[in-house]
């Protein structure tokens, strides 16, 4: 069964009972909706096996300190980390697929998360970086014969549901993935991240997306999973959150392979049927422009 989100996660999510048996679709029918949830409570068990050379997690994400991103970086906006907390009524941690793989693919992604974030007015950032985190069973990228680890990015503005907005920019750049330190769902989480961009945004909203490419057939690992990590403001603010709140309830999901175009990922009948996703751990790198 192909995945596509996580926990009591209904409709766009994966039940990730059985990681290790993920089906590779090609030449069979296409999946519905239906084949990716839920996240069964009961199925929390330990973190996946990882490749040792990505298991060393960040010492810290440094928010308070203006810094944010794996490794850490100048930061603009951090929604904050992802917290596997199943004990809160109702069960909320969650997660949206978020990838372009063997088992996941499409034109121009398989599945990706889009996620708000707000310049303020009067600001004017310099944007050097995005990235997001994501819970999955490798956290390797790479892509073509030989390992070169990349991901696609976007940054849009006015979009809305059914509607990619406009794109402001967009590309497919060298990536690092980076574990967090943090795991749930039988997965470890990484920071999949692109830097050395050069993008100026004015004041206003958009949406951003970062997601994993590993599309080598040749790679066993290019079998795995990426879910974006979502996280809550019901309690309290997330851990290490920094600069302008990001928008509730304003995030999208969208793949052709699973028959979204741009669905809101929040609320009884969005992507994740009411089980969190109202926001997601992901972040906007570079400086604020001075006047």
């Amino acid at each position: 069964m192909l995945r596509r989100g996580f926990c009591t996660i209904a409709v766009a999510l994966i039940s990730f009972c059985q990681l290790g048996t993920a089906q590779n679709y090609k030449g069979t029918p296409k999946p519905t909706i239906q084949d990716y949830g839920p996240f069964p409570t009961t199925n929390r068990t330990a973190a996946a096996t990882v490749k040792p050379e990505t298991a060393t997690p960040a010492k810290s994400t440094g928010a308070a300190s203006g810094k944010c991103g794996n490794p850490l970086t100048s930061c603009l906006f951090y929604g904050g980390d992802f917290l596997d907390n199943p004990l809160y009524p109702p069960f909320l941690p969650n997660g949206l697929a978020n990838e372009s793989t063997v088992n996941v693919s499409g034109d121009p992604y398989g599945a990706a998360v889009w996620i708000p974030f707000t310049v303020p007015a009067g600001q004017t950032w310099d944007v050097t970086g995005l990235f997001t985190n994501n819970q999955s069973t490798y956290g390797v990228l790479d892509q073509g014969t030989e390992p070169i680890a990349v991901a696609s990015w976007s940054i849009n503005e006015e979009a809305f549901p059914g509607n990619a907005g406009v794109v402001v920019d967009s590309g497919t750049s060298p990536a690092t993935s980076t574990a967090t330190g943090r795991s749930a769902f039988g997965l470890n989480e990484f920071t999949v991240q692109v830097t050395g961009l050069s993008i100026t945004l004015t004041s206003g909203t958009y949406w951003f997306s970062v997601v994993p490419v590993c599309t080598n057939s040749a790679d066993p690992y290019c079998d795995g999973v990426f879910f974006t990590s979502d996280v809550e403001y019901l309690n309290t603010t997330p851990a290490n959150a920094y600069g302008p709140v990001e928008p509730l309830d304003s995030s999208f999901f969208d793949s052709s392979l699973f028959g979204e175009s741009f669905a809101p990922t929040s609320g009884s009948v969005g992507a994740c049927a009411g089980d969190g996703c109202d926001a997601f751990s992901a972040g906007v790198l570079g400086k604020i422009a001075k006047k």
